[in-house]
C-alpha cells in the first residue's frame, strides 16, 4: 500500500498502522475438521496421512449412508412383483402388481386364490422379502 504524502499525523499514524504486518489467523484444530485450504507444503508426513485417513473416513461414511439409503428404498411398482398385502380384506396374502396407478396412490393385484384382480392402496402393501417368499413355500410343501 502506499501512503499519499500528507503532513497531517493523524493520517501518518493511519498509514503507519496500516503498513504494519497483521498477525496471522490463529488456526484453531476441530476434532474431525479437515481443511482444505491450508498450503499442503508445509504439512509433516505425519499430518498428511491424518488428512489422508480423515477424507478416507469421510468418503466410506458417505458411501455407507448412500448404501442405506438404497437398501431402504422400495422397489418400484413394476408390473409382475409380488407384494404382500398387510391389511384390510386380503391380509397376509400375495399378490402379484398388474399395474399402479400413481395418481390414486393404488395397485392392481393379481391376488393368490382370487378369480378377479383388485386395486389396493399403497398403504396396504409391501414388499416381499426373501423371507417372506422363502415361508411361503414352505408352508405351500406342507
Amino acid at each position: 500500500m502506499s501512503k499519499p504524502e500528507d503532513k497531517d499525523p493523524a493520517d501518518k499514524r493511519f498509514w503507519r498502522a496500516m503498513q504494519k504486518e497483521a498477525p496471522a489467523p490463529r488456526r484453531t484444530q476441530t476434532p474431525g475438521v479437515v481443511d482444505l485450504t491450508a498450503d499442503l507444503s508445509s504439512l509433516s508426513v505425519e499430518e498428511l496421512a491424518h488428512r489422508r485417513r480423515a477424507l478416507r473416513s469421510m468418503l466410506a461414511a458417505s458411501e455407507a449412508r448412500q448404501q442405506q439409503v438404497l437398501r431402504s428404498r422400495l422397489p418400484a411398482l413394476t408390473q409382475g412383483l409380488v407384494v404382500r398385502i398387510k391389511s384390510g380384506k386380503f391380509k397376509h396374502r400375495q399378490g402379484t402388481v398388474v399395474d399402479a396407478d400413481y395418481i390414486r396412490s393404488r395397485v392392481l393385484l393379481n391376488i393368490q386364490d382370487e378369480a378377479e384382480s383388485q386395486w389396493l392402496e399403497f398403504a396396504r402393501i409391501t414388499a416381499v422379502s426373501d423371507d417372506d417368499s422363502a415361508d411361503t413355500a414352505d408352508e405351500s410343501s406342507q
